[in-house]
């Protein structure tokens, strides 16, 4: 199982990304998560991305690709599968990663779209500020991210439902609730149980419905 989660700052892609990645055996990966570890590093290449991370600025794409695509390779060797959160970012990204699938191997299955309201996501950001002292979510940089999302990225929302591979949620609810529902979709637009959605599942990228993967 391949797929892509998108959603605005705040609407729930780690927490949901995670609970996917239990459920299915796929590797979770957050762009967030291997970009801040990066930094922490501090080699040069780390400190170049923090520079773009601390302003809620998207970083360059050829810097993304660099970091993203071994680790996707890897993960779809070593389980089956990915759930890449947070990227693609940009159309141009998206179309890029699309042609580089393609020569892969290794198209989507689905992209999920999670929403909420603004004020939500603003008050989950400032909670998780103050609970894991994240220095990307004070106050200024929170907007200044959500206006990315709505300016850059939310553009993809059409452009996978285009593609017919769109399942979109409204996270503004119990966890619980939410995942639920996220797991009933995904069987039935792919056709398989997520407990069999490892190793040997052989999704179609552009229906699922059983058919060999071309790309």
């Amino acid at each position: 199982m391949r797929l892509i989660m998108l959603s605005p700052p705040g609407a729930g892609k780690g927490t949901h990304g995670k609970l996917l990645s239990q459920a299915t055996g796929i590797a979770h990966i957050s762009s967030g998560d291997l970009l801040r570890a990066e930094a922490a590093r501090g080699t040069e290449l780390g400190l170049r991305l923090s520079e773009y991370t601390q302003r809620g600025d998207l970083v360059p794409d050829d810097l993304i690709f660099e970091m993203l695509i071994p680790a996707v390779i890897e993960a779809s060797r070593d389980t089956g599968g990915y759930l890449l959160d947070g990227f693609p970012r940009t159309l141009p990204q998206a179309r890029r990663a699309a042609q580089i699938a393609t020569e892969l191997d290794l198209v989507s299955d689905a992209a999920i779209y999670l929403t909420a309201p603004d004020k939500v996501l603003v008050e989950r950001l400032r909670d998780r500020a103050g609970r894991d002292g994240r220095t990307d979510d004070k106050p200024e940089v929170i907007r200044h991210r959500l206006a990315v999302f709505a300016e850059q990225t939310r553009p993809l929302v059409d452009y996978y439902r285009g593609r017919g591979i769109l399942l979109e949620l409204n996270t503004n609810r119990p966890q619980a609730e939410v995942h639920a529902e996220l797991r009933a979709k995904i069987t039935a637009a792919l056709g398989v149980p997520l407990s069999r959605a490892g190793h040997g599942s052989s999704l179609s990228p552009d229906t699922g419905r059983g058919r060999p993967a071309t790309g």
